[in-house]
């Protein structure tokens, strides 16, 4: 006669639990669903060192089609991969933590189908809540939250002008882009490159935008700017930087640190070191930054504010549906470094 297999965690049922206790299906519901209704001390304990030598699991998927929630938040990314995204998922899990909530990381890898699967598996498994970065800040996946009616944040990518109202949490694109700018500018230079991501997304062409009113207000028109744009990638700073001419150049805004790396990388092969043959800012702080030398003037996107604001709105609208819609967009900040000189003339006595 064939053993029958010993019965696994996920099948232990309530049942199982009040026959160990010796006592009903009702009283077992009352302990796990945590009801206000008086039980002995001695039986609640019974109860809860039964369920833990069967090893059950409250189903929660069951106790949220009641109406009650699982405790589980979701954060979608486009680019997990990227530091920026993971610092303010490590500010989001902290503050979810602290309310109760486990925290499910997906990444879209910026791939819109792959963007909607994920969605659909999470509404399926009956999330409390979601905080999204669009993939190309494009609406289409946004909808299927909407009609699950499950809260969400946007992070940092805005929607679509025409989308209906939300939610949102991001950071000032075009401060950055003009901060690195001006900082060029103040220290005397007038040939400056911006090297950045060539993508349809509204936030990403904000940087050129900062960049591009930066050199304008120093009476420096379009034809005497310089803007290269490509992958983000490694691979395409290194193409970027091939393009420039450093005899000419005298400055560099990098817009994405993605790219910078290959940037940096390339100018290091070549011999064109920073700040004497060109002066650098880069915008974002990446862990690799720190290990450079000279070190990197960049501008310091807020990630730890920005991951601790968008899971204190998803709470807010999680506990309140009919809340007002929040916006907050923060401010960067220039990080000093040394890759920034004052721009000489030729002939000019340093």
């Amino acid at each position: 006669m064939m053993k029958q297999a010993p019965r696994n965690r996920g099948s232990v049922t309530i049942k199982d639990v009040a026959k160990k206790a010796g006592t009903s299906i009702a009283t077992v519901s009352y302990v796990f669903s945590n009801e206000e209704r008086y039980l002995r001390p001695e039986l609640r304990e019974r109860v809860l060192q039964a369920a833990a030598e069967i090893g059950y699991v409250k189903n929660a998927a069951a106790s949220s089609l009641k109406g009650k929630r699982r405790g589980i938040l979701a954060v979608v990314v486009a680019q997990f991969g990227n530091t920026f995204f993971t610092r303010m998922c490590v500010e989001i899990v902290s503050i979810a933590r602290q309310e109760g909530y486990v925290v499910t990381l997906c990444n879209s890898d910026e791939d819109l189908q792959q963007e909607r699967l994920i969605l659909e598996r999470l509404i399926a498994q009956r999330i409390d809540g979601c905080i999204l970065c669009p993939a190309f800040s494009r609406s289409d996946n946004v909808e299927l939250l909407r009609k699950h009616n499950v809260p969400f944040v946007v992070l940092e990518r805005s929607l679509e002008q025409e989308a209906p109202e939300y939610s949102f949490v991001g950071h000032d694109n075009f401060q950055s882009g003009y901060l690195a700018t001006k900082t060029l500018l103040l220290a005397g230079h007038r040939k400056i490159a911006f090297l950045g991501w060539d993508a349809p997304i509204p936030n990403v062409r904000e940087r050129v935008d900062g960049y591009s009113q930066a050199m304008q207000e120093h009476g420096l028109a379009e034809s005497e700017q310089c803007v290269l744009l490509d992958e983000l990638s490694m691979d395409a700073g290194r193409r970027m930087a091939e393009k420039l001419n450093t005899d000419k150049i005298t400055a560099v805004v990098l817009g994405h640190h993605e790219s910078a790396k290959g940037v940096l990388l390339y100018f290091q092969e070549k011999g064109v070191i920073w700040p004497e043959r060109v002066s650098v800012v880069m915008i974002g702080t990446p862990e690799w930054a720190e290990m450079l030398r000279p070190k990197l003037t960049c501008v310091k996107r807020p990630e730890q504010e920005m991951g601790q604001a968008a899971a204190q709105a998803l709470l807010a609208r999680m506990n309140d549906s009919q809340q007002r819609v929040q916006s907050r967009v923060f401010s960067c900040t220039l990080q000093q470094g040394h890759s920034v000189a004052a721009f000489k003339q030729e002939g000019e006595k340093s």
